[in-house]
């Protein structure tokens, strides 16, 4: 029993952890920019599936509206970069408007779990939904779900990026934004869009979350870690190899943090994302460009 928990915390946190790198990862490429904010607006849906749980109604009802708010919580931050951009702030000072826009969703999110005990009666600081969970076959929900929503997402991703005309433009405007305007591709619009997109994705993999491991307004901080790593892993400007480097850090992360904890005790389970940070570690030590770096060294040779 032990080990099917451990087997569908991996699977689960593999597929949402997957998700959110891809994400973060297409947010850099496209304005060179790490999003300091993106774990705190991805895991402020982990409230909404609160909120459903406390109207009495599914948590999975709250998808299309996680999908819904973050992404327009994510298209704000895009104009709000862009704008600064636009001005002449370098990386730099972008970086560090990332991280003022990641204080203000940390203290909303304290904000709103705050308002759900006053008004809803709710304890907000500390939650768990996995108990509204459905079960088919004895396999959580959440478990097909996520998969299903990260496969999804992930082809539906691949097949715009491949097949659609946007998704050329897409393309383009990551390899080289300045070429791709000169071309006559509305380069704003194409980044716009992308964000929107990224922040919905982000939304509906944070909502799924509690539905499983306990959640918290400190959560956004811990996991982006993970999805840190995660890219790392993959490669920082790998949008493919993000998604493998989730499987990758999620299957370390869960594995090596379960064959510790028979050995010194269930006390390290919180500091799982240590062995995150030790394996990007030394990826950027010995193989900076990730896995699609060494994918791409060996096609050379």
């Amino acid at each position: 029993m032990v080990l099917a928990g451990v087997l569908y915390g991996f699977l689960i946190n593999s597929f949402i952890l997957s998700l959110l790198a891809m994400g973060f990862t297409l947010q850099y490429v496209t304005m060179s920019v790490p999003n300091l904010a993106y774990g705190s607006i991805a895991f402020f849906s982990t409230y909404i599936s609160l909120t459903m749980v406390l109207l009495n109604l599914s948590p999975y009802l709250g998808l299309p509206i996680s999908f819904a708010i973050c992404a327009i919580i994510s298209v704000l931050l895009y104009k709000f970069l862009a704008f600064l951009r636009d001005r002449g702030m370098p990386v730099m000072g972008l970086m560090m408007a990332t991280l003022v826009f990641d204080l203000l969703a940390y203290a909303f999110t304290n904000i709103y779990a705050d308002m759900l005990s006053s008004f809803l009666q709710a304890y907000g600081r500390s939650f768990s939904l996995a108990e509204y969970d459905f079960t088919i076959g004895g396999t959580p929900g959440v478990l097909l779900v996520s998969g299903i929503i990260a496969v999804s997402f992930a082809l539906g991703f691949h097949l715009m990026l491949t097949k659609t005309k946007f998704g050329i433009a897409m393309r383009a405007t990551v390899e080289n934004i300045s070429l791709a305007s000169v071309q006559g591709v509305n380069t704003d619009k194409v980044l716009l869009v992308a964000w929107l997109l990224v922040g919905g994705i982000a939304g509906v993999s944070g909502s799924l979350y509690p539905l499983w491991l306990y959640m918290d307004p400190w959560v956004g901080a811990r996991m982006f870690v993970s999805i840190f790593a995660a890219c790392v892993v993959g490669g920082i400007r790998s949008i493919y190899g993000s998604l493998f480097g989730g499987f990758l850090i999620a299957a370390c992360e869960t594995v090596i943090t379960y064959e510790l904890s028979l050995v010194i005790g269930e006390w390290i389970w919180p500091y799982r994302t240590v062995i995150s940070l030790l394996i990007a570690a030394v990826f950027l030590l010995f193989a900076p460009n990730g896995v699609a770096g060494l994918i791409e060294r060996a096609r050379r040779r």
